[in-house]
């Protein structure tokens, strides 16, 4: 059973004054990402993952517009991941 919640003026609270949340991306879903999007997706600075798409050979440009081949970081970073120690 749900029940109706009241709490007082939440619609003056969301009326605009939020950032608008970009757009969730799920990179073993997504083969191709924006630049501009890598740094939300992966763990990393823009600049350190810029130089490892540009290490893995995943930078692909479209029509002026840069965009990273999710399988080739993907496969890059497996196999330069180093060991655990726990």
């Amino acid at each position: 059973m749900t029940k109706d919640i009241n709490i007082e003026g939440l619609e003056e609270l969301c009326k605009g004054k939020f950032k608008k949340l970009p757009q969730c991306m799920n990179p073993g879903r997504e083969h191709y990402i924006r630049k501009t999007d890598a740094s939300l997706v992966y763990p990393f600075g823009r600049h350190s993952i810029d130089d490892i798409a540009e290490k893995a050979g995943a930078v692909i440009p479209i029509k002026g517009c840069i965009c990273y081949d999710t399988d080739k970081i993907n496969r890059y970073l497996d196999t330069h991941a180093a060991p655990a120690t726990c």
